[in-house]
């Protein structure tokens, strides 16, 4: 539990490191103050730390959920990637100048469908993890991660996870 709670600071902490220099960028543009998006995803990450203690994960859950997780990056690597592409040829699409309607269509309907399986990724993961989940341990995570199934929260995650990533 303990190499867990640690694993999960030290990640939280490097995203906010490196985020702070896109968030720097953010702030000439739109956002007067970028330290409230900090405190946001500070918070977020002692609540995802309180969870975990609430959980009392078992050795073997922690491995489990591990396991899942690094798949789960994996996927998201490839998932994010195919998007990103997507949104190239659309770039390039409009830098050629002569627009053709099917081309373009159809390379946004490859971007949609890209997000479209990000999101079931993220569906899948979390189910994923929930079921390795004891029916009390259900239970608790039920109660204390309403903000982890709020599709506005995983939009703005996204959001500021892509602004991090592509920068």
């Amino acid at each position: 539990m303990k190499r867990l709670v640690v694993f999960v600071t030290v990640i939280f902490t490097l995203i906010l490191i490196g985020s702070g220099s896109a968030f720097a960028q953010d702030t000439m543009k739109s956002s007067p103050m970028p330290h409230q998006r900090m405190q946001r995803m500070h918070r977020m990450a002692m609540h995802h730390v309180d969870l975990l203690k609430k959980l009392n994960l078992t050795d073997q859950q922690k491995q489990k959920i591990e396991d899942l997780k690094i798949s789960f990056q994996k996927k998201m690597v490839d998932l994010r990637a195919d998007m990103q592409k997507s949104k190239l040829d659309l770039k390039e699409l409009r830098v050629k100048g002569n627009l053709n309607r099917n081309d373009v269509i159809a390379t946004v309907e490859k971007i949609n469908k890209s997000r479209d399986g990000i999101a079931l990724a993220v569906a899948n993961h979390l189910m994923d993890v929930y079921e390795v989940l004891t029916p009390e341990q259900q239970k608790i995570w039920q109660k204390n991660a309403p903000m982890m199934m709020n599709n506005r929260m995983h939009r703005g995650l996204r959001k500021m996870q892509h602004k991090w990533m592509t920068r």
